[in-house]
């Protein structure tokens, strides 16, 4: 966890205000001061959005997979049944 909060910060750092010697390391190019703000409030959307995916999204998913998996074996059983008569009557 510490990892990535000062990954983060770090981040932050070198989008907002990134130090000559830094910039020139990663050959960063200049932006304006508005291109870096709209990056960081894409950054902070991008993490709402899959936050909230992750927590409320997956779960329905995961229903409805659940949901479309027991109709296929409850029709699969009903089916099987219906083989099992066929050749049980061809038998007799």
């Amino acid at each position: 966890m510490v990892s990535i909060i000062a990954l983060s910060v770090f981040n932050v750092f070198v989008l907002l205000r990134p130090p000559k010697m830094l910039g020139l390391l990663l050959e960063l190019m200049p932006i304006p001061f508005s291109a870096r703000a709209s990056l960081g409030a894409f950054v902070l959307v991008n993490i709402v959005v899959s936050l909230a995916f992750e927590e409320w999204a997956t779960r329905l998913i995961a229903r409805m997979i659940g949901a479309l998996m027991k109709l296929r074996r409850e029709r699969k059983r009903y089916l099987e049944g219906k083989a099992y008569k066929v050749v049980e009557g061809g038998m007799r």
